[in-house]
Formats: C-alpha cells, structure tokens, sequence
C-alpha cells in the first residue's frame, strides 16, 4: 500500500511538471478580439459573423503549438478550441491572440456594449471594430488569411463574410480620423 502511494505521488508530480511545461506562464494570452467558435470547437481565419457563439476579447487562454495548429485553452472554464493557423504559424495566430491583456473598460459604453455584441457602429476606432468583430475576411479584394494583425491594421475597408452565400458586412474607416464613417449589412443598426 505504502508502495502504491509512492506511485501515486510520483505521478502527480510528473504530471504537475508535464502541465506546467505545457501551459507554463510563457504560454499565457489573451483574446485579442471575439473569436468566433464553430462546431467543434474550432476558431477559423474566416470568423464568420452569423455564428452565434464566441470567446469574448479578453479571455485569458493557454497556447498550445503543433504544426499547423493551435489549441487555444480557456484558463478558466479549460475548454479547449483549435486554430488552423496554417504555415504562417505565429505572424497569423496574433491576429488572434495577445499577451497583453484586452480590457475594454475604458471605452464608453455604448462602445463596451457594441463590443460585447459583436458588431461594429459608426464612430468607433479600428481597434474597437477589430476587438468586436476580429480580422475581416478580405481587404481590398484580398483575403486576409496570410495577412498581419499591422496589415489589416493599415487598411480603411474591411469585408466581413457573415456566412456563405449571404450577404458580406463592409466597415469603411476615414483615413482621418480611423474611425468607421460607414457600414453595410450589420445587423442590430
């Protein structure tokens, strides 16, 4: 008995180690934007705008790398979502992720409330807009999959794909001011 105790506490050890390595404080992100979650559990560059379910900007998640994928861990429910994040690896999983915390506090509220249901409003910054509603799917005609958080960033018009075969969400941003001056096809005007 005593031998089987021995065992059992090696065991917990080397499974403490194990999780500790895999999700030590290094692996530590947060959501950049409302990532939106498909069946499966699975997060895609597309980010359709129908899908119902999402992780919040700002959820601390765990990052796991293999290959091509990542899995994206919530640290406190331990739901696990993946990532295609394809040969682009890490240039492509930021616009997802981030170390430094999101907080969006300190925007107005009717900013904080936009943001919470996903969609973007006339006023609000590049940053509010992509927090809400993460990289669009095409920039200038260009799909963004290969693009940077810093090259999506630079552009005035994002196309957004609601869902296949419907029609697509534009966010115009005056090169001013690089707030939204106009939007087509978001749903709660």
């Amino acid at each position: 008995m005593k031998r089987l105790f021995s065992l059992l506490a090696v065991f917990c050890i080397m499974q403490f180690v194990f999780v500790s390595a895999v999700y030590g404080e290094a692996d530590i992100y947060y959501a950049r934007c409302n990532l939106k979650v498909i069946k499966g559990n699975q997060i895609t560059w597309v980010n359709w705008q129908s899908t119902p379910t999402f992780i919040p900007a700002g959820t601390q998640l765990k990052v796991v790398k293999s290959g091509s994928t990542a899995s994206l861990v919530d640290a406190v429910t331990g739901t696990t979502y993946t990532l295609d994040v394809g040969a682009e690896g890490d240039a492509f999983l930021e616009k997802f992720i981030t170390k430094k915390p999101v907080d969006i506090k300190n925007f107005p509220a009717d900013i904080q409330i936009d943001i919470k249901n996903a969609v973007a409003k006339i006023g609000m910054t590049k940053e509010q807009v992509y927090i809400a509603m993460g990289p669009p799917a095409t920039i200038n005609n260009a799909r963004t999959n290969t693009m940077t958080y810093e090259n999506i960033m630079a552009s005035n018009l994002w196309i957004y794909a609601r869902r296949r075969f419907a029609k697509n969400i534009g966010v115009s941003f005056d090169s001013d001011t690089g707030k939204v001056n106009r939007t087509e096809g978001i749903w709660g005007k």
